[in-house]
């Protein structure tokens, strides 16, 4: 029984026993919060204490003082055993509560501990990380049809790497990873010779991480910096503010004023990575030419249109000279800093 709860129970039943009115003061002892407690826990010893009160006040009432006194005493040690066995009861159901929280900790930490061992074992993450950002601008030069470096195909197998291990993490399947695990392979012995399936497998393990993500009611902590390294992966400049992720680039638009194919669809792969929250674009049109480039931020609007069924993402136009004519800002919204 803790300390608190047995203080105020003897204090009560010392003033029973040397009190000038001991059934008024045998009386309070069941309305104390610890006696309110024991009826509900402990019924039987409870009720066994109210029987042998209540045989307490009839002998007082006949004027059997001794009678009296001895029903009293035992109806305060029947209740003092009923709140030690409500107590009891409380404590063990914390105790359980305690265990259960710690076998809950205990199999995360283990899927932590074997997601580390299975980063560690493919490639060290923090180092890999290093490259892939090192190698983003490489990546973010791929043009549909056009050979890739060799350098920029590394950069791109690291972070599939990266990719697989999280998603194994996340909880994927199996199934789900071995066909990215064997495309991976299959382009670290030949190089190929479009970028177009290296680009390919990057979006493709960004959006099976995307699935995975989707599952949850909200971006878990740190979510607002993995989508800022994986824009910037991918080719975009990104910032954390106050109002979510801001990612921005001056390649939507080719230098013909066409729009990117390829910037379109990294950025579709970035909405699919990072599923939570509306996604809020801006494209700068310019006080010169404006005619111009309002029919070119219409076009990129309409494709922007066709992302994630039109739901999440919301494209306007906004005359500055502060941006390049055509650069797009989006800002992520439910990925905003803690």
């Amino acid at each position: 029984m803790s300390l608190r709860t047995v203080t105020p129970l003897l204090a009560l039943l010392a003033a029973s026993c040397a009190g000038s009115h001991p059934m008024r003061s045998n009386e309070m002892l069941f309305e104390t919060p610890a006696a309110e407690s024991a009826k509900e826990l402990a019924p039987d010893l409870y009720r066994r204490a109210e029987t042998a009160a209540e045989r307490a006040r009839e002998e007082g009432g006949r004027k059997q003082s001794a009678v009296a006194d001895d029903y009293r005493r035992e109806s305060e040690l029947w209740l003092a055993a009923a709140v030690a066995e409500a107590e009891r009861i409380e404590l063990a159901r914390r105790l359980d509560e305690l265990q259960r929280e710690e076998e809950r900790w205990s199999k995360q930490l283990a899927r932590d501990q074997e997601a580390s061992a299975t980063v560690a074992t493919d490639i060290s993450r923090y180092r890999a990380r290093a490259v892939a950002l090192a190698e983003a601008d490489r990546i973010s030069a791929l043009s549909e049809g056009a050979t890739p470096s060799p350098q920029a195909i590394d950069a791109v197998l690291t972070r599939v790497r990266l990719n697989i291990a999280l998603a194994e993490a996340l909880g994927a399947t199996d199934a789900q990873l071995g066909p990215l695990r064997s495309r991976v392979d299959a382009m670290a012995r030949v190089n190929p010779k479009s970028a177009d399936p290296v680009e390919a497998l990057l979006l493709d393990s960004d959006a099976l991480i995307g699935g995975l993500r989707a599952q949850w009611p909200s971006p878990r902590p740190g979510a607002s910096t993995e989508l800022v390294e994986t824009a910037f992966v991918m080719g975009f400049a990104a910032d954390r503010t106050t109002s979510g992720v801001v990612v921005r680039s001056t390649r939507f638009f080719t230098t013909g004023g066409q729009v990117s194919s390829a910037a379109v669809k990294r950025f579709s792969g970035l909405v699919d990575g990072f599923p939570h929250g509306p996604v809020a674009c801006q494209v700068a049109i310019p006080t010169t030419q404006r005619t111009t480039w309002l029919r070119r931020a219409a076009q990129l609007i309409d494709r922007f249109e066709r992302i994630d069924d039109g739901s999440r993402v919301s494209t306007s136009t906004i005359e500055t000279n502060v941006f390049g004519p055509g650069t797009v800002q989006c800002t992520f919204t439910a990925y905003r800093d803690p």
